[in-house]
């Protein structure tokens, strides 16, 4: 293996463990690095941020005194930055829960990690090999199909591109007390919910995009919210997290939200709600590696419809095509997959394709409005672009990867002719995606100084909204 193992952990408990287990890797003929003393000041930091820039994989070392390191949670951020294969080892109290979806070693106890694990560090490898792909594309083909869409495009195909504006202006900034996983607009687009690692949810008023003012602190949870969405009505709302539990709210007074049902049927942390274009049915998944289908029709009293058992890893993304007969969701860490689902009937839905083109857990999935397409992204840094008009059948017709790091939010414009793609590198990217096969980057926002964990355009297109973990929301103008 070319490079080192890089092994971040807690000095104050872990120290003695790290030792031991550096010495059992390298028995192993694994390459470590690891600072045996907390040194502060810049000069180790700029070390420290070397060695993990530096190294071939990255293993955090997880128990409750790493959870609250501060050094911990940094090297964390620069490994993710960099886009480094990240080996969790849970050696007491919980998984963390920004790293929840990728697969960890149980090393309670102060056990060593098993062969396997090392065999994998040693090769390089972040997962072991992948089932037998189910949806692909050669590159020669992709090539060709992308060359193919900039002819049609150049020849006088209308051109119907969005007008957004180049680049972005920004309106506003809202300023949080934690990290933002989640947000999202109301369908009349003068309300906009974010959620927060503070366990926070919070609503304001975006009548105004350059003046939002907040209506209402929901403080119902007690973990991190990591995922919302309102019903197409408007009047109901959804929020999960790490407390493993779905809320519904009745927010038919914006300013005023009240609690209608709290769902537990979860046993892990929700990382992902989605609404059905019907507002009859609603998707949620999460960490215990399911997805829950539910009906809706009477917000006070979910009903659950149907379990979903066949991700082999946390369910990071769900979403419904606009029509409400597809469904698709994306497998977390070593899962890798993208399903695609029949939900014409949301009590017995069947699995219509499996889409296995990401080599790194999938953390975003989006259809755009005409439901002819679908994008993904995920932590290998790209978006892929399919044509899903036959869902059963998806079309790989553009791979975008001028992202630096894992992407972990997609969001299609009001008129489908524009994207929005997030990432770990700090930035936004929008596309004009007309053409999907001859997209074309319209603008690169780099004001977020930490990851850009979700993005979302207003009903009307006219803005867009990101929420990082620089604790900041902002609000953007797009377009006239």
């Amino acid at each position: 293996m070319s490079g080192h193992v890089f092994i971040s952990y807690s000095h104050a408990s872990d120290g003695g463990y790290v030792e031991r287990l550096a010495a059992h890797l390298m028995d192993a003929g694994v390459v470590v690095w690891f600072d045996r003393q907390l040194i502060t000041g810049d000069r180790w930091s700029q070390v420290i941020e070397r060695q993990i820039d530096s190294c071939a994989a990255f293993v955090v070392v997880m128990s409750p005194a790493a959870r609250a390191s501060e050094w911990v949670d940094r090297e964390i951020d620069q490994a993710d930055l960099r886009g480094k294969p990240i080996f969790p080892l849970l050696l007491g109290g919980e998984r963390f829960f920004r790293l929840a979806n990728l697969q960890y070693e149980d090393v309670t106890g102060d056990r060593m990690p098993p062969a396997a694990f090392v065999g994998r560090l040693r090769s390089g490898q972040t997962v072991a090999k992948a089932a037998p792909v189910v949806v692909a594309v050669d590159a020669a083909t992709l090539t060709r199909q992308h060359n193919d869409a900039i002819t049609m495009y150049d020849r006088g195909v209308p051109d119907r591109r969005s007008a957004v504006l180049l680049p972005p202006r920004r309106l506003a900034t809202l300023t949080n007390t934690s990290y933002v996983w989640a947000l999202a607009f109301s369908p009349d687009g003068r309300t906009m919910v974010t959620g927060s690692h503070d366990m926070r949810v919070l609503l304001w008023d975006v009548t105004a995009p350059a003046a939002p003012h907040l209506l209402a602190t929901l403080t119902a949870h007690t973990n991190a919210v990591a995922a919302v969405a309102f019903s197409p009505d408007g009047r109901t709302m959804v929020t999960g997290g790490g407390d493993k539990r779905v809320l519904v709210w009745d927010v038919t007074a914006p300013a005023a939200p009240h609690l209608l049902a709290t769902l537990t049927a979860h046993t892990n942390a929700v990382a992902a709600v989605a609404f059905s274009p019907d507002g009859r049915t609603m998707a949620t998944g999460g960490g215990d590696k399911r997805i829950l289908v539910w009906d809706v029709t009477a917000p006070a009293a979910p009903r659950l419809m149907a379990t979903l058992t066949d991700h082999t890893l946390a369910v990071a993304a769900v979403a419904f095509s606009p029509d409400g007969r597809t469904m698709a969701t994306g497998g977390g860490g070593g899962d890798l997959r993208v399903l695609v689902w029949d939900v014409t009937a949301p009590a017995a839905p069947h699995l219509l394709a499996t889409i296995t083109a990401h080599t790194s857990g999938v953390r975003a999935v989006a259809f755009s409005p005409d439901g002819h397409t679908m994008a993904t992204g995920g932590g290998d840094k790209r978006v892929l672009v399919w044509d899903v008009t036959t869902p059963a059948a998806p079309r790989l017709v553009a791979a975008l990867t001028d992202h630096t790091s894992g992407v972990v939010a997609v969001a299609f414009s009001p008129d489908g002719h524009t994207m929005a793609t997030s990432s770990n590198d700090y930035r936004i990217l929008v596309w004009d995606v007309t053409v999907p096969a001859a997209r074309r980057l319209l603008a690169t926002l780099t004001d977020h100084t930490n990851t850009v964990a979700a993005v979302a355009f207003s009903p009307d297109g006219r803005t867009m909204a990101s929420g990082s973990t620089d604790k900041q929301v902002m609000i953007w103008q797009v377009s006239e």
